[in-house]
């Protein structure tokens, strides 16, 4: 069925383009017209003649009327030299039906929707040449499992994991590479912030300790001083995070990428409580996957509600921006950032902390 459609199609547009060439007049007919067209300028120019005779026509208006019908007699005389060559005709139904002809066999061949997928074998084999991303990380995925203790591998595959938002997977990826280098500050915080993304945004043991341990290598490393100060807001200890907050803010530089989120959780602190209190956060390490991520859910959810009624409070919508990318609604997330941005249109320094924090979250 579909093959008649199409054959259909190309018919109605080969009849369209060949269409002008064929109803064309032969040479003879438009010698016939011409021959004809030169006999009634003839007439005319002698009834011209006639009227001026009788005086019913001014001689100014004559000569006038006389140039015209002259213009057009000569005109005539020239068309046969101007008509089109016998061939073509021919030439121009042999290219338009060229198209058709040559464009079928190549459909036929590549884009026939019928047609097998490519084999998995070669996409594999052509991956790098081809530039197929996908297929570039499943060579390596393969590669590594065979090999577990290819660094390398890992640190090819960690930055697509965490720039897919593929948190498990990047904590996996950014695991073996703290297991397998020499201990590093920057790779152990790494793997904390996988941890921390891939639950939602909360601080869990194990990446709390994480960051302890780049601290004890780096105390001044940025990432782990942020994330530590975060777990200890996140746990109720309100002294201890905001301490550690300032400490962090006065060793940061004034045009530091993270020095905007750094604002906004302090500014946070002083606006509402903690975000969890301990008992809650314990409830919730107790819980199943599925029932933690719903109580997450229902936070952001709430949170949305309450900008929807104070839509100037700022850090509100930094927290559900940040929430709703780190729990992958993409959309919602990339609708937060609108809002917010047309909310705070006229403050330029709002306006720069959501911009990076949209940048930071992969949200623009």
């Amino acid at each position: 069925m579909i093959w008649i459609v199409f054959a259909a199609m190309t018919a109605a547009v080969l009849a369209a383009l060949l269409w002008p060439v064929v109803k064309s007049k032969p040479a003879e007919t438009q010698a016939e017209r011409a021959a004809y067209d030169r006999a009634v300028f003839r007439d005319q120019l002698a009834e011209l003649e006639r009227d001026v005779a009788r005086g019913t026509i001014g001689q100014a208006e004559a000569d006038a009327a006389r140039n015209e019908i002259s213009r057009r007699l000569i005109a005539t005389a020239e068309a046969p030299q101007r008509r089109k060559a016998p061939g073509f005709a021919w030439a121009a139904i042999a290219a338009t039906l060229i198209v058709p002809a040559v464009a079928l066999p190549l459909y036929l061949r590549a884009g026939n929707p019928q047609l097998a997928d490519v084999p998995h074998a070669w996409r594999m084999a052509n991956a790098e040449k081809n530039g197929d991303m996908e297929a570039l990380v499943e060579k390596v995925e393969l590669h590594l499992e065979a090999n577990p203790d290819d660094l390398q591998g890992w640190q090819i595959l960690a930055p697509v994991y965490r720039r897919d938002q593929r948190w498990d997977d990047a904590a996996e990826a950014y695991r073996n590479i703290v297991r397998l280098s020499p201990p590093d500050a920057a790779s152990i915080s790494d793997y904390g912030e996988a941890l921390v993304m891939g639950n939602q945004g909360m601080v869990p043991a194990q990446a709390q300790a994480l960051f302890e341990k780049a601290l004890k290598l780096d105390p001044t490393f940025p990432k782990a001083r942020f994330y530590e100060a975060l777990a200890l807001k996140q746990q109720g200890k309100a002294d201890e995070a905001k301490a550690a907050f300032e400490a962090f803010l006065k060793d940061t530089p004034a045009d530091a990428p993270w020095r905007p989120m750094l604002l906004a959780e302090m500014r946070d602190m002083t606006a509402k409580p903690p975000a969890l209190d301990q008992q809650t956060m314990a409830d919730a390490q107790n819980m199943p996957a599925g029932d933690q991520q719903a109580m997450i859910r229902g936070m952001v959810d709430g949170l949305e509600q309450k900008l929807a009624a104070n839509p100037d409070n700022l850090d509100g919508w930094l927290r559900l921006i940040r929430a709703r990318a780190v729990l992958g609604d993409t959309d919602k997330a990339k609708a937060a950032y609108d809002k917010a941005k047309d909310q705070f249109a006229a403050n330029q320094d709002a306006l720069s902390q959501i911009d990076g924090l949209a940048k930071e979250m992969n949200v623009q």
